[in-house]
């Protein structure tokens, strides 16, 4: 986890208990930090419109301000609050009916998708979710949801039935929904 991202962490639960200082470096510090993501989703749209940023950067600033309650501290701030941005600007788009910027399908995933950096940090945030479960439940998830295995082939590798795999990918997935509140997945396997 970058020094960032402790400090926006940090910041989030002393505002998420009610400190107001708190609250506004939180602020000061995500608007310095979107502002530049901001710039960037937008240059990759082919905007450089200053005007846009501004919107869109109100906008998410709003958004966060009435999710705040909602963030969950399992997950990094920066890949929240980037994720916000991105639904605003996609907002925008669809409010103002700017059909000038055609792109390229191929393009579509790039403009979304999170900076390397930020995808790093997810996968520690995943390997740390996941160290919190026994081998039994941990290796069918990794196998079968993370390295695309069918459940005949994490079965072989990992010298389990085909139902033990199931019922480790079940039992390991309603473990982590119940420590750590994340959303509900599908439970299908993948084969």
């Amino acid at each position: 986890m970058s020094t960032t991202e402790r400090e926006l962490a940090a910041f989030m639960a002393a505002a998420q208990a009610g400190d107001g200082k708190a609250y506004r470096q939180l602020l000061d510090r995500l608007s310095v930090h979107l502002k530049g993501h901001i710039r960037r989703m937008l240059a990759r749209m082919g905007s450089n419109g200053a005007a846009e940023l501004d919107d869109i950067l109100q906008e998410t600033l709003i958004a966060v301000h009435g999710r705040l309650h909602t963030y969950d501290p399992a997950y990094p701030v920066i890949a929240w609050v980037n994720a916000i941005a991105r639904y605003k600007l996609v907002d925008h788009y669809r409010a103002v009916g700017d059909n000038r910027r055609k792109i390229p399908i191929d393009e579509v995933e790039t403009l979304m998708s999170e900076p390397e950096a930020y995808q790093a940090d997810a996968a520690r945030d995943v390997e740390r979710l996941l160290s919190t479960l026994p081998a039994n439940l941990r290796r069918p998830i990794e196998e079968v949801k993370l390295r695309g295995l069918s459940i005949a082939e994490a079965a072989g590798a990992a010298g389990m039935s085909q139902a033990a795999v199931k019922v480790g990918i079940h039992r390991g997935m309603k473990r982590l929904i119940a420590r750590f509140g994340i959303g509900a997945p599908s439970m299908a396997g993948n084969g």
